[in-house]
C-alpha cells in the first residue's frame, strides 16, 4: 500500500516508521513548506492508496474537501474540526471515498471506550455515581479540552440521562448536577492521559489511558488506512474496532 502524509512533523514520522515497518511506502508528503491546498489535483498525491492526516484544526475541513473531491480514501487524526462533521458526511458520500476519523488513534483508547458502553447500561440505573472526565497533554496541545477528552464526554452522555451537557470551565461554586465537567491539564511533555472518574459515597472507579509514545498512534493510524482502503463512506475508528471483534467471534 502506499500512503500520502499530511503533516511531517514528530506525528507524521512516527507513522511513516511504522508504515515502512508494515511494508507501505509513502508516496507524498505535504507540510508547511509543500502544503496540500496548493495542490491542484489528484495527482499530486502521486497515486496513493490512502491519505494519512495529522495536520492542524484550521486546515482539516478544507484537506477533507479536497479528499472526498478527488475520490480519494483517508485517515484523519487532526482534532478539533467536528463541528464540520456534518458537511464533511456530506462531501464523503458525494465524492464516494472513504474517510476513517478518530481524536485519538490509540487501539488502547477504543477499547476504553467499548468498555464504557458495556458499563454505562448499568451505571445509569445506579444514580449514586457522579462522572467527570480529566485530560493532560503537552504544553503545545491545541485544543483544549482535546478531542479526546470530548469523545469519552459524548459517550457518557448517550449512557447517563441524567447527564445532559458538558461543561468545561473551571467551576467557583457549586456545578449543575446535569453538567458532565471536562476538566483540562497543560504540562511538559505528557503525550496523552484521560481519565475517567466515576464516584459515589462509598467508592471511586477510575478509567484510565496513558500512551507511552506516539507510537501507540501512529499503529493505529496505520492500521485505520489498511482498513478503510476501497470502503466507502465516513467511518470511526470504533466502526474499525467493532468488525475486528466480529471477525474474531
Amino acid at each position: 500500500m502506499t500512503i500520502a502524509l499530511v503533516g511531517t512533523g514528530r506525528m507524521g514520522q512516527a507513522v511513516e516508521a511504522v508504515a515502512a515497518e508494515r511494508g507501505h511506502e509513502i508516496a507524498a508528503r505535504f507540510d508547511a513548506a509543500a502544503p496540500l491546498l496548493d495542490a491542484r489535483d489528484a495527482d499530486a498525491l502521486n497515486g496513493a492508496d490512502v491519505v494519512v492526516d495529522f495536520s492542524l484544526p484550521a486546515l482539516a475541513p478544507d484537506h477533507i474537501h479536497r479528499y472526498a473531491a478527488w475520490g480519494a480514501d483517508a485517515v484523519v487524526g487532526t482534532t478539533g474540526w467536528t463541528e464540520h462533521l456534518d458537511r464533511v458526511r456530506a462531501w464523503v458520500e458525494e465524492g464516494g471515498a472513504g474517510l476513517i476519523w478518530a481524536p485519538n488513534f490509540s487501539l488502547g483508547l477504543a477499547l476504553v471506550e467499548r468498555a464504557l458502553r458495556g458499563l454505562l447500561p448499568l451505571l445509569d440505573r445506579l444514580d449514586d455515581y457522579d462522572a467527570a472526565v480529566h485530560e493532560v497533554h503537552h504544553t503545545g496541545k491545541v485544543d483544549s479540552p482535546s478531542g479526546t477528552a470530548l469523545r469519552l464526554a459524548d459517550v457518557l452522555l448517550e449512557g447517563l440521562a441524567r447527564k445532559t451537557h458538558v461543561e468545561p470551565e473551571a467551576q467557583h461554586g457549586a456545578i449543575d448536577a446535569t453538567a458532565l465537567h471536562v476538566t483540562s491539564q497543560r504540562l511538559g511533555a505528557v503525550l496523552g492521559e484521560h481519565v475517567v472518574t466515576l464516584d459515589s459515597p462509598v467508592d471511586q472507579i477510575e478509567v484510565v489511558h496513558r500512551a507511552k509514545s506516539r507510537r501507540a498512534f501512529a499503529v493505529g493510524a496505520v492500521r485505520a488506512a489498511e482498513w478503510v482502503r476501497g470502503r466507502r463512506g465516513l467511518f470511526t475508528l470504533d466502526d474499525m474496532i467493532g468488525e475486528g471483534l466480529r471477525d474474531v467471534g
